[in-house]
């Protein structure tokens, strides 16, 4: 990680870095002591084109989304006094060969590449060097959250923000904790529904300690263990009340909290309290037990088939396994399982995914349009596809692009020749949608 974390004195940051950064913040004093700027002849030469590929899986908006994932880094403008655009610029160069990227934040690149595009907007090449030096830094944040240091990342993701709000630093912070959120909440409910309380609370509290989050939504998620223990509890607490029961009125209350967790939907959780833990406590009432599976085993299938029509396919492949469980050979079962396998590959498909997510067999570069080689001109295309059960590519579509329609053409040419390992999902071989970012820049 090369990002400067803290907001050292001059002293010690020339004690560290040596004579080399002496001659950079010795150049950077004397600017700062200029009452008139010179003039900037940094003109970018135009060389061979290259073009470079990056892949991306964009997101989707969701109505109704996750409450955790709303939590973004704060997005705002630098409001400084105006300045000296030259004087800015060379401030900026100076920083980024100190490699003061972001931090300390008024002494970065960032800071005063800012300053430069909020008084021109249009500064082609301030906008250029900004580029160049988020790569950087890019990579830095990339680590970071490789090496779980969420605080760092979204320290850094948020001053990103402040200047460039949709740059892929920010959107891949807040990806990263979004996904690592849903994990850790996910296993909270799990371990509650296992009765694991402590462990489950643990692993909130770690939810609870990742930045940017939202707290009503980790509150809900709380209030929502707390009610699967109580559940619990009180299972527990009516199973050992029916043990101090005789046999005849033992049984009367099985069936009475057996049947009655059949009709309020609890039919596999909460743990100890669902019907189907309820069907598997020992005991002689062979009868009333095969007369209770057979009305449970109707109850998955039917809530399977009901959350496969709302998406919930995970959901419902865990219904349908309870269901074969009980009764492997049910009326309706293998259909269920046939709609539900068909559900998943359509859902696959419709999801569009990162060209590092396919195995690549040949990957075709755009050619560089000579209008706008000629003009100097350099921009990317985000392109969606589908690759096809032969490995092919189609259906290619420009999703965004900077600026727009110069490269879209070209961008549609390379990829129509890209050629991928088929996609095999659940045992069958699929189309799939991907996305990939290609970038064009010249040398």
């Amino acid at each position: 990680m090369t990002e400067v974390k803290d907001n050292s004195s001059l002293p010690l940051l020339l004690a560290i870095t040596g004579a080399v950064l002496v001659v950079v913040l010795g150049g950077w004093f004397f600017l700062n002591q200029q009452t008139r700027s010179t003039d900037v002849s940094d003109a970018t030469s135009a060389g061979n084109a290259v073009t470079s590929i990056e892949d991306i899986a964009p997101e989707k908006a969701e109505t109704g989304a996750n409450p955790a994932t709303r939590a973004e880094p704060a997005a705002g403008t630098f409001e400084e006094p105006a300045a000296n655009i030259d004087v800015e610029l060379r401030k900026a160069r100076l920083a980024a060969d100190a490699e003061l990227f972001v931090l300390p934040t008024s002494q970065s690149a960032l800071y005063y590449y800012g300053r430069v595009l909020n008084a021109d907007p249009q500064h082609a090449i301030a906008a250029a060097e900004l580029d160049a030096v988020l790569t950087h830094v890019s990579r830095d944040v990339s680590e970071l959250l490789d090496n779980e240091e969420y605080d760092s990342a979204y320290e850094i993701a948020g001053l990103v923000a402040k200047q460039v709000p949709e740059h892929e630093i920010v959107l891949e912070t807040q990806r990263v904790l979004d996904e690592y959120t849903e994990q850790l909440v996910a296993e909270s409910i799990q371990l509650s529904q296992d009765g694991k309380d402590n462990k489950a609370m643990s692993l909130l509290a770690i939810v609870e300690s990742l930045p940017g989050r939202n707290p009503d939504y980790i509150a809900a998620v709380r209030d929502s263990m707390n009610e699967i223990r109580d559940v619990r509890v009180a299972a527990e607490r009516d199973t050992a009340q029916r043990a101090r029961l005789a046999d005849g009125e033992a049984k009367v209350a099985w069936l009475a909290q057996t049947r009655a967790a059949i009709e309020q939907g609890n039919l596999v959780t909460p743990a100890g309290a669902s019907a189907h833990d309820l069907l598997a406590e020992q005991n002689s009432w062979d009868a009333e037990r095969e007369e209770l599976t057979n009305e449970l085993t109707v109850a998955l299938l039917a809530t399977a088939q009901a959350r496969i029509g709302a998406g919930e396919l995970d959901t419902a492949e865990s219904l349908l396994d309870a269901a074969a469980e009980l009764n492997g050979t049910a009326e309706g079962l293998d259909d269920t399982r046939a709609a539900l396998e068909d559900a998943f590959i359509e859902a696959q498909s419709s999801r569009v995914v990162s060209t590092r997510d396919l195995v690549t067999i040949t990957t075709v570069p755009p050619r560089y349009p000579r209008r706008a080689s000629d003009r100097a001109i350099t921009g990317w295309v985000i392109v969606e596809f589908t690759v096809t059960t032969d490995g092919a590519t189609g259906e290619i579509e420009i999703q965004q692009s900077e600026p727009e329609r110069i490269f879209n053409k070209v961008a549609i040419e390379a990829v129509g020749k890209w050629v991928f390992k088929p996609v095999v999902y659940r045992g069958r071989t699929i189309n799939q949608r991907a996305a990939a970012r290609l970038s064009f820049a010249l040398e």
